[in-house]
């Protein structure tokens, strides 16, 4: 990218940034598929853009509502702000819904927005892996909505310790027949060590940014032994929906 191109996107983000700080400092609640969402500039330029336009998350979202079901049980990894949680209890109702959250500094923004929508998902600040413990997390001092268990390129982390549940055991326990996953790069560990016991249906974003193409091919021969196939009524470039019978 050029000087002169670096500029004007610079230029750009400070005009936006201003006016997303004036659009929602009286109002600060967007609704987007029915789901309100609370806005803060802390969010940082890339999310808030993709919420001020209304594409916020829309590939994720995309996917579930043409394939949730009311008979589904939803287990959800990466909560983020609470936005596609809330949405799949207006779907199928919280009691449905699971959804885990390793960045502590996200409990205050999911409880608003799910009583701002009046669904309460059963949520929790934990992360599932390979065995019950703890496990360090880096949040991401500029945006910690880019907060990951890996660090993640070009950010600045604070580091802190959270609990880790058994990803199996939270499956057996809980039968999910729908698992969403948005983990920063996680995904692999997921997949490496995930049984799926009761799941038919995933759907997940994946981030080559940080995985490594052997890991990618890890990810898809693990799903395809495992007898999961390929959607190919969705055509997102990093957003993926298996199902097996």
């Amino acid at each position: 990218m050029g000087l002169t191109h670096i500029i004007k996107y610079q230029f750009l983000r400070a005009s936006r940034m201003l006016w997303y700080q004036g659009r929602y400092r009286f109002n600060k609640w967007k609704t987007i598929e029915g789901v309100s969402i609370p806005v803060y500039l802390c969010y940082g330029y890339s999310v808030l853009r993709f919420i001020d336009n209304g594409q916020y998350e829309h590939c994720e979202i995309g996917i579930i509502k043409d394939t949730i079901e009311a008979t589904d049980t939803v287990l959800e990894l990466g909560t983020g702000i609470g936005f596609v949680s809330a949405f799949c209890a207006k779907q199928i109702g919280g009691e449905n819904v699971y959804t885990y959250e390793g960045n502590p500094a996200m409990e205050p923004l999911i409880i608003e927005l799910y009583q701002q929508n009046g669904v309460f998902p059963q949520s929790a600040i934990a992360m599932l892996g390979e065995k019950n413990g703890t496990q360090t997390f880096y949040q991401d001092k500029k945006s910690f909505l880019a907060s990951s268990a890996t660090v993640l390129p070009g950010t600045t982390s604070i580091v802190v310790e959270v609990a880790v549940h058994s990803l199996n055991e939270v499956i057996g326990r809980l039968q999910p027949s729908y698992l969403i996953m948005d983990i920063e790069g996680g995904e692999y560990d997921i997949f490496k060590w995930i049984d799926f016991q009761s799941i038919t249906k995933i759907q997940f974003e994946l981030h080559p940014q940080v995985l490594s193409a052997t890991a990618i091919d890890g990810i898809f021969e693990k799903l395809q032994q495992a007898g999961f196939r390929k959607s190919t009524l969705f055509n997102f470039p990093n957003n993926f929906y298996f199902t097996r019978p």
